[in-house]
């Protein structure tokens, strides 16, 4: 089911900037305009976050220029490595995202490449020497801005402010460029940039491009409907751990991320830069407080973020696969990324 010809959904665009400044009323209306977009389609689109563009401009042009690297060199950064906080490089197709809803595992028309200050990685590449350097600020400052969201989500659910800081101590989130590049040849029946997947993490925050063959996002009616760029905003969206958290009142909707037209007009390769906001391995998922009804036991039994995590993976990927979200830096274990 589609949503109509002008590509505009029920995805909210939200100017948080009086939320950070402290300005009530106007910082209610902050909260009061997440929270309603968390439990009708849990994305939302925000603007005033105080990100500065250059940051933005700087990871995202070492990884063009990484992308643009011979595919000898690009590949000689592995999937895994023996680095706790390495690189991870999966070439175009490696993926199939599609397949973590039981969907047929078809590859996507995507090269990726992943890092995760708590993940095994290999070793940072020479090419391009601001690679890492633009990464890790850029981790830094997703980090923060996912600190104001906490606040907001927390004043949104009716907890403190300051409720979810001693659950993210030490968090594993992880940060993942994607260059969806031009396509040259049709893609095979059902292979998509992206295909329909939701988020296992606690939120994420995207930042696209303006380029056609972008994000949709699957509503409560089956209705896929576009994300609506806006310049120099971040896209939201709530992952699985919190839709947990809130006993399915908050929803991690699906999403996917399409093929362009086959007369675009225009040039249709696009990159963009995903941060998934991970809890540590040891936080305990179990429904929030304000969630939990006298008599009804909770949807989920408690759990901890890794122990979840595990089973959303061999959920996707087989009983017989691991995500290794070990704190052991003595003995690396092979790991798959630290998957949206």
């Amino acid at each position: 089911m589609s949503c109509g010809p002008d590509g505009r959904g029920p995805v909210p665009i939200i100017d948080i900037a009086p939320f950070a400044a402290g300005q009530s009323p106007r910082r209610t209306g902050v909260v009061d305009k997440v929270r309603a977009a968390c439990e009708d389609i849990g994305f939302f689109v925000i603007t005033g976050h105080g990100i500065p563009s250059a940051l933005v401009a700087r990871i995202y042009d070492a990884s063009r220029a990484f992308f643009d690297l011979p595919a000898e060199e690009k590949n000689a950064v592995g999937e895994t490595g023996a680095v706790m906080g390495g690189l991870m490089h999966f070439p175009l197709g490696k993926e199939a995202l599609a397949a973590t809803l039981g969907n047929e595992a078809i590859g996507d028309l995507k090269e990726t490449l992943d890092f995760g200050p708590g993940f095994w990685g290999d070793g940072w590449p020479a090419k391009p020497p601001d690679l890492e350097p633009a990464w890790r600020a850029y981790y830094e400052a997703m980090s923060d801005l996912a600190a104001t969201l906490r606040n907001i989500f927390a004043g949104a659910i009716g907890l403190e402010a300051d409720y979810f800081e001693d659950k993210f101590r030490g968090h594993l989130s992880s940060l993942r460029v994607i260059d969806y590049p031009e396509q040259s040849v049709p893609p095979a029946p059902g292979q998509l940039r992206a295909g329909a997947h939701s988020d296992y993490g606690v939120l994420t925050i995207l930042r696209t491009e303006d380029a056609p063959g972008g994000l949709q996002v699957c509503t409560r009616a089956g209705c896929w409907t576009d994300v609506p760029h806006i310049a120099d905003s971040f896209v939201v969206n709530i992952g699985d751990a919190m839709m947990r958290w809130t006993n399915d009142r908050w929803v991690s909707t699906p999403h996917r991320v399409v093929n362009p037209p086959t007369d675009p007009g225009k040039p249709t390769r696009r990159q963009s830069i995903a941060y998934f906001h991970n809890l540590p391995r040891d936080t305990v998922i179990e429904c929030l407080p304000p969630f939990r009804e006298a008599g009804t036991p909770p949807k989920y039994p408690a759990i901890t973020y890794g122990e979840y995590a595990q089973l959303r993976y061999r959920q996707a990927h087989g009983d017989d696969k691991r995500l290794n979200l070990t704190d052991d830096t003595r003995s690396p274990e092979p790991n798959s990324p630290p998957y949206s």
